[in-house]
């Protein structure tokens, strides 16, 4: 794969993973632009709270999201042809939304809404911000007819916090303290102050808050769409090892950014994930550059200290090279590589996006 072009239009996913600062949300931002220009419905959705994703696609920066009009991307030099949506994970409204989908009725959604245990800690669980972010994904997949979904992720040193979210979310619904809470409403008062203490543990260590008014009937009322929920986040966990999602890992040729993709491989291989591609970014030009050999001409405009100069900077240019040379041999990719080099100015707005695209798609 000597570009993007084949992943853009094999795969109904590609979720973006890297460290900070080596052009992630850049990078998702001109895939999402070029499924849309080659006809795609396409989302690109961001998990990542920083919302540069959405200022990069020229949403305001308080926007939660909306549709890039054809007209600027067709402005900015992209086709226009298809259709690109952006959208940025709200924890709170995806787990409202969710609830409401599994509710048994509409009177049960509206009670668990309104509890105030739920509305004090739906934003707050822990893991809350992984297992909505895996939900937005599988809802947007399963239910709104998109075409390709670009996922920006947030800067992450731990990519199986990520992947095993809708398998932690399982466990916590399975673990014995969160079916006590379940049974505490069909308990005598004297049993339930017996599993009190222990309870209240379970909840200081997976909420990291007391005891909050109206628990009992939030757990009580919760039940009814907790096994919806695990299906749910199966549903979502095997969908990523599906031949429709692919990962593409986004990086640079600093020695921690190597550790990291190298790791990241392997937890995706062993995991049964698909890595679609990896993008080093921030490269030099030219790689190959061979040895600094002979004197200059007699007669060398800028005599013999320009000449110096010149062949310092070479020299040090030279080892630039020599030492990507050696990063790209470290990192012995198995997957497909795109170098994209380092540019003059940054890449704002679509119009910068643009003149990205080339060293991603040819």
């Amino acid at each position: 794969m000597k570009n993007l072009g084949r992943l853009v239009e094999d795969r109904r996913i590609i979720v973006c993973i890297g460290p900070g600062g080596v052009g992630k949300t850049t990078v998702s931002s001109v895939i999402a632009l070029e499924s849309a220009s080659r006809g795609r419905k396409t989302l690109a959705l961001t998990v990542d709270p920083s919302r540069r994703l959405a200022q990069s696609l020229g949403l305001s920066a308080g926007a939660s999201g909306g549709k890039v009009s054809r007209k600027r991307m067709k402005d900015a030099g992209f086709s226009g042809k298809g259709e690109l949506t952006v959208s940025i994970l709200d924890v709170k409204k995806t787990f409202d939304e969710l609830i409401t989908k599994l509710s048994p009725s509409e009177e049960t959604a509206s009670r668990i809404l309104a509890n105030n245990y739920y509305m004090s800690v739906a934003d707050s669980l822990a893991g809350a911000h992984e297992f909505m972010a895996m939900e937005a994904l599988y809802s947007s997949y399963t239910e709104d007819g998109y075409d390709l979904i670009v996922v920006d992720t947030p800067p992450s040193e731990h990519l199986s916090d990520f992947l095993s979210a809708p398998l932690r979310l399982s466990s916590i619904l399975d673990s014995q303290g969160f079916r006590s809470f379940f049974l505490m409403d069909r308990l005598s008062f004297g049993l339930t102050k017996l599993v009190t203490s222990v309870s209240l543990k379970f909840v200081q260590r997976i909420v990291g808050l007391g005891v909050i008014h109206d628990m009992w009937e939030f757990f009580s009322e919760f039940e009814s769409v907790s096994e919806d929920m695990k299906a749910r986040a199966a549903g979502t966990y095997g969908l990523l090892k599906s031949p429709h999602a692919s990962f593409l890992i986004v990086t640079n040729l600093s020695e921690a950014a190597i550790e990291n993709t190298l790791a990241w491989e392997r937890d995706l291989i062993s995991t049964g994930h698909a890595v679609g591609a990896v993008v080093v970014n921030r490269t030099s030009r030219n790689r190959d550059l061979p040895a600094l050999k002979g004197s200059p001409e007699p007669g060398f405009i800028g005599g013999p200290r320009l000449s110096e100069k010149i062949e310092r900077l070479y020299k040090d240019y030279k080892r630039v090279a020599d030492a990507e040379k050696r990063a790209f041999k470290k990192l012995g990719l198995k997957f497909p590589c795109i170098p994209v080099p380092e540019i003059d100015t940054e890449a704002a707005g679509l119009r910068g996006l643009h003149d990205l695209r080339e060293y991603l798609f040819g």
